[in-house]
């Protein structure tokens, strides 16, 4: 496992929390980087991911497919095969044997084909029921 860096950090008055200067040089974040931010309610965390190019194009894709071995990495293959760039990932199975879900934060800017070009080679993968992508903006 990665060793972590931990500080403190606290919000000003205008929610405003600066990164500690050891962290930035680490991660070699630089001023007008752009970040991903990502709540989870449930745990109460933010988590931010820095995007190194500014013309990142963000999306979130939601895929939800058969659950069967094997389906996630055919999905995979594909996306890495047309340049999608995987940020964040989260899989589940929703009924075992049935039904399972795989959410993706990912950077298109790599990705040559159109939105619904990717999405009918997402769906053309056997086994894939529904695919949904927004654009985080």
């Amino acid at each position: 496992m990665a060793e972590g860096v931990y500080d403190f950090v606290v919000m000003d008055s205008r929610s405003r929390v600066t990164i500690p200067a050891k962290i930035r040089k680490l991660l070699g974040l630089a001023e007008g980087m752009k970040f991903l931010m990502i709540t989870d309610t449930e745990r109460r965390e933010i988590r931010m991911i820095p995007l190194v190019e500014l013309q990142a194009k963000v999306y979130k894709l939601r895929i939800i497919m058969i659950d069967t071995p094997g389906v996630l990495a055919r999905i995979a293959s594909l996306l890495a095969n047309e340049k999608v760039d995987l940020l964040i990932t989260e899989s589940r199975t929703i009924r075992r044997g049935e039904t399972a879900e795989w959410v993706i934060i990912a950077d298109l800017s790599q990705c040559k084909l159109s939105i619904s070009d990717l999405i009918s080679r997402i769906k053309g993968v056997d086994l894939v029921k529904k695919v949904e992508i927004t654009e985080i903006k």
